[in-house]
């Protein structure tokens, strides 16, 4: 009895093992390529090269291979397929592959030329060609394509000319085409997801109004309503910007490492929160930085490592709340130590985590604005209440300036007033 229960149980392992085996997938190679069956049994994934990180050459990838009098069509260029094959030196993809997987050709430095994606591509997923820097032509992004992956092209610095957003595009992940160098953006008017209006040479986010990503030559419309994560980042040449009144958001990493940025920043009024290293290490930045009066948050190291601003001017009476409140680094490498700040408010941003007595990672010194009853803001516009102030003045019967003056019976013209607003404006008093 025990050898029959021994010979079941030693049946019923072999069997497990079988049918383990049999629901494998099957694999195989042709020429220097391997390939596995996909379920539906007619078609394959490429797997990689026969010779892993030490493949060398053009790699043309055939539309069908022949496999023991079977034929199988190549639909899916597999995870990590060809990472780290830094020597293949040229691309071609077949009209027959439908998707491209996750870091399929990452770090594969050594192709050049341009990239044709086919027409046949409909999914390109994350770091799918992270870091191939050698690409040195145009991206050409095929028409069924749907969705692409964060971070697919990020590091590809060698493309240039205009990239093209086909119509079917739906899906365009965060940081997809960082410290890419392209000279111009479109995306098909076709598209109902994504649009470049205004021939703005970026790509929006129509339903949002999010700038996705931009380019050296990008003019941000005054529709744009948010700058998204990573959208300039690292685009060399890049030598100025213009934020419009109509942003309120710039996301994380939005201008970082833009190397080649100059003169002055203005963050408009209409800006409530600042991203994460939104400017990190922009390091050309050497004139002033003037943050608007409207911000509420800044995030960690937004400004770190701007190490050559000459000025900087707070416009919010209330300060902003700095994303890390214990290390306090939005500001740290900062170019200047000293803060410009509204009437009245030093001691608010003394008594915040903006104060950093040693000026490491802050700002040590507030210094407000000049007022005297009456003075323009610091961003040239007039309180009603200093209005207000000079009024009353020019009613006590003293002489505020030589172009306006109280009547013998006491009373003020509108023409007093109007000089005494354009005499304010000038700044000689």
């Amino acid at each position: 009895m025990k050898q029959i229960l021994l010979k079941k149980r030693a049946f019923l392992s072999a069997l497990l093992i079988f049918l383990a085996m049999a629901g494998m997938a099957q694999t195989f190679t042709v020429g220097d390529l391997n390939y596995q069956v996909n379920p539906d049994g007619v078609s394959v994934t490429l797997k990689g090269h026969v010779d892993g990180y030490n493949a060398t050459g053009a790699l043309n990838i055939p539309e069908s291979v022949n496999y023991e009098g079977n034929d199988y069509v190549v639909t899916t260029i597999g995870n990590s397929a060809f990472l780290y094959c830094f020597y293949l030196t040229s691309l071609t993809i077949p009209n027959s592959v439908t998707t491209i997987e996750e870091g399929a050709f990452a770090y594969c430095m050594g192709f050049t030329g341009d990239l044709v994606i086919p027409n046949s591509v409909v999914t390109i997923e994350p770091s799918a060609f992270m870091i191939c820097y050698g690409f040195n032509g145009d991206l050409i992004l095929g028409n069924s394509l749907t969705t692409i992956g964060d971070y697919a092209f990020n590091s590809c610095d060698g493309f240039h000319g205009v990239l093209n957003i086909p119509s079917n595009v739906a899906s365009i992940g965060p940081a997809s085409f960082r410290y890419c160098s392209f000279s111009g953006m479109t995306v098909d008017p076709a598209n109902t997801v994504f649009d470049s209006r205004e021939d703005c040479n970026a790509v929006i986010r129509t339903s949002t109004n999010e700038l996705v990503t931009g380019c050296v030559n990008t003019v941000i419309p005054n529709t744009v309503t948010s700058i998204g994560e990573n959208a300039f980042c690292a685009i060399s040449g890049l030598t100025s910007i213009n934020i419009p009144e109509s942003v309120t958001a710039i996301g994380d990493g939005a201008f970082a490492f833009c190397f080649d940025l100059t003169g002055d920043l203005t963050i408009p009024n209409s800006v409530k929160t600042i991203g994460s290293g939104a400017f990190f290490q922009c390091v050309g930045f050497d004139g002033t930085l003037t943050i608007g009066a409207n911000v509420t948050y800044i995030g960690d190291e937004a400004f770190r490592k701007c190490s050559h601003f000459s000025k900087a001017v707070s416009l919010a009476t209330t300060p902003p709340k700095l994303g890390d409140e214990i290390t306090r680094m939005a500001f740290s490498e900062f170019g200047t130590q000293t803060l410009n700040v509204p009437y009245g408010c030093a001691a608010a941003y003394q008594n915040s985590s903006w104060y950093d007595p040693i000026g490491l990672n802050g700002f040590y010194e507030f210094i407000e604005a000049e007022l005297m009853r009456g003075d323009v803001n610091l961003d040239g516009s007039v309180n009603i209440a200093d209005v207000t102030s000079l009024i009353d003045i020019l009613l006590s019967g003293i002489t505020a300036s030589p172009a306006a003056d109280c009547d013998e019976d006491g009373n003020v013209n509108i023409a007093d007033v109007t000089a005494l607003i354009d005499y304010l404006l000038s700044g000689s008093w």
